[in-house]
């Protein structure tokens, strides 16, 4: 009977253990939920909203690059890239937009010939994000993926490498 008491005494034991990693957990969630939304809450921008970037990877038929100080543009017209180029933008918020920072180019969004919307690329050691623009007002900003970090300096090192080719 004490063994049997034993046995269960521990299985309550580390049961409650269990429960309480999970509301650590929970905790620390409930808290990154709390802090993203006052980061959002105190933000000029707010991040793009899911219904834009369901919007373009349903129907984006055509993205332009023109970018500010480098020697070529560049455009995506399949569907494949152009959904690529879309998982990007990260879903996190990028709150402020640090003065050093300058814009690397233009994205231009289009379906069926219609800009809808347009994206500053901010890509440097130090800059990695989007700002939106929706009928010329900057709205929206998200951080860039790491897969759209990667991206940015393959482009750039091979827009060089074939302008110096030339």
């Amino acid at each position: 009977m004490k063994y049997t008491l034993t046995i269960i005494a521990i299985i309550i034991s580390l049961a409650s253990c269990k429960n309480d990693g999970q509301t650590n957990q929970d905790n620390a969630k409930a808290a990154q939920a709390v802090q993203e939304a006052n980061q959002i809450k105190n933000s000029k921008y707010k991040p793009l909203p899911n219904e834009m970037l369901l919007e373009l990877w349903n129907n984006c038929d055509l993205i332009d690059y023109i970018f500010h100080n480098l020697p070529f543009s560049m455009n995506q017209a399949e569907q494949a890239s152009i959904r690529t180029n879309l998982t990007y933008v990260s879903a996190e918020l990028q709150a402020d937009i640090p003065t050093d920072c300058k814009s690397l180019g233009r994205q231009i969004f289009s379906i069926q010939g219609n800009i809808v919307l347009e994206s500053d690329i901010y890509y440097s050691d130090k800059c990695a994000f989007f700002i939106f623009f929706v009928d010329g007002k900057p709205l929206y900003s998200n951080k860039m993926s790491e897969s759209g970090k990667q991206f940015y300096t393959t482009m750039i090192q091979k827009g060089l490498e074939a302008g110096r080719n030339r």
